[in-house]
């Protein structure tokens, strides 16, 4: 794994118990990057931080700050609908859908925004955060 991309691991690390209530590695991190599931408990949300390094792409890594909107088996046609209007919508974000995790393959919808790595902190974590959040809130907090 390269310099960079071990800093930018040791970067999250550090920042991630400062700024979520609980968080994990899930899996090992490999030269492509790294992901970490947390929890947010006073706003009740869960999401992920993945760390991609992009090489063959963009070759610029990046990170990724996600929340989980739920799995995707519970949504039907209009739900689906719905959700591409509200991307559409959303302010420095999209929605997006995981490719299948966990034992049952399950895939779930995300809110997400990217930055690049070199740009990641404690406050533009906690920015990204607040960002998705109170977006969450305007378009899901009635349902």
């Amino acid at each position: 794994m390269s310099t960079a991309l071990q800093q930018y691991v040791e970067d999250i690390e550090r920042v991630l118990p400062r700024v979520v209530s609980e968080w994990e590695l899930l899996g090992d991190v490999t030269e492509e990057g790294a992901v970490w599931g947390f929890d947010i408990e006073e706003d009740d949300v869960s999401g992920f931080v993945v760390l991609e390094s992009n090489v063959g792409t963009y070759d610029v890594p990046t990170v990724s700050v996600s929340l989980s909107l739920g799995p995707v088996s519970e949504a039907d046609r209009e739900d689906l609908l719905d959700m591409l209007a509200i991307s559409a919508q959303l302010l420095d974000a999209c929605m997006t859908i995981t490719p299948p995790i966990g034992e049952e393959g399950e895939e779930y919808f995300l809110i997400q925004t990217k930055f690049l790595a070199k740009d990641f902190s404690e406050a533009r974590i906690l920015s990204a955060i607040k960002s998705l959040v109170a977006q969450l809130d305007m378009f899901f907090g009635a349902q």
